[in-house]
């Protein structure tokens, strides 16, 4: 049995760093920071394998999708294992357990994992070679005449076990995490394991998980970015672009969440504290004789500041307007 997790999701800049800080303050959990553990959702991630193993099983695009799966797991194998011992010889177990046939092999998408001048040198000059002697040299065998390409190391799998290895999988990491204290904790807290969309997808990945979706009021995201942060991934240089990708963003969310997603405030974690701690206490089941450092790294009363952001720039008064017009139903009601 795996140990239990909580995670925090948002929709970028929304506020669950709130909720690994809140996490902090319990005698039973470990939270690992601000770090994402994304490797489930980012592109060519679990996520991804899933769907060309499980879902889609093409024949080529499941080579594709596990070469890609790899090159992932070395770009992130540095920070990861900042956090986790052994995560490379993992991560190999993981994907011994999901490869069923391996072979050095070739077709035609191997090439554009090459630079163009590679792919001149490894790929044409060769077949084009090859090609001529064919043509002027040998004896004709009445078929297509195939040039020999490159091998590279190509695999399939057509898994029936793919949940339970990738259960298995977070489980050896949670069991292999450097933190000391993560042994003896009951819960784990790590951020964006999943994302706010779609979460019952992500929820056949771990054995005891409980998801907490924050989300903030539409106007302080926009001005905070504006104004303060200037993150290329939030559209806030035109307003009627960031409505329409606000609104987009949200448009997924499941209507029904299972028991194990929380959606959440972040304004209601600062002017509604006490009833939006005990909802927590209830999801998670900790309590509040757990709670043993309030307010040590989540303090309300600090946090307050960033929020009504936008009141304190007369110059966006026009903007806000727009947005308090269009997402409404996403505009905290303070009082």
């Amino acid at each position: 049995m795996g140990k239990k997790i909580i995670t925090c999701a948002s929709f970028g800049g929304t506020g669950s760093s709130a909720i690994t800080d809140l996490l902090k303050e319990f005698n039973k959990t470990v939270s690992l920071g601000s770090y994402e553990f994304s490797i489930a959702h980012e592109i060519d991630g679990i996520s991804d394998l899933e769907h060309f193993l499980v879902n889609d099983n093409h024949r080529l695009k499941v080579d594709e999708a596990i070469f890609r799966f790899k090159k992932l797991l070395k770009i992130v194998s540095k920070q990861y294992s900042e956090f986790i011992s052994n995560f490379d010889e993992i991560s190999e177990k993981y994907l011994d357990g999901l490869i069923e046939i391996s072979w050095e092999g070739y077709w035609h998408r191997h090439m554009n994992r090459y630079s163009s001048m590679s792919r001149f040198l490894l790929f044409s000059l060769p077949a084009k070679v090859q090609r001529n002697i064919y043509k002027y040299f040998l004896k004709k065998s009445g078929y297509e005449y195939i040039p020999y390409y490159k091998r590279s190391t190509m695999y399939y799998s057509n898994p029936d076990n793919f949940y339970e290895l990738t259960k298995e999988y977070f489980n050896d990491i949670l069991n292999n995490l450097k933190d000391e204290s993560s042994k003896k904790a009951e819960y784990i807290v790590m951020d964006q394991l999943v994302p706010p969309t779609n979460t019952d997808r992500y929820l056949n990945y771990f054995e005891d998980i409980k998801i907490i979706c924050v989300d903030r009021d539409p106007r302080d995201l926009y001005t905070l970015n504006k104004k303060y942060w200037k993150e290329g991934w939030i559209p806030s240089e035109d307003v009627n672009v960031f409505i329409q990708w606000f609104k987009s963003l949200r448009k997924n969310v499941e209507s029904n969440d299972s028991d194990f997603v929380l959606r959440i405030k972040f304004e209601d974690l600062i002017y509604n504290y006490d009833e939006a701690i005990n909802t927590i206490y209830k999801f998670t089941s900790l309590n509040s004789e757990e709670h043993k450092d309030k307010f040590k790294y989540f303090n309300p009363e600090i946090s307050i500041k960033n929020t009504q952001v936008w009141k304190k720039h007369s110059d966006l008064e026009n903007d806000i307007k727009l947005i308090e017009d269009q997402l409404m139903e996403f505009c905290y009601k303070f009082s």
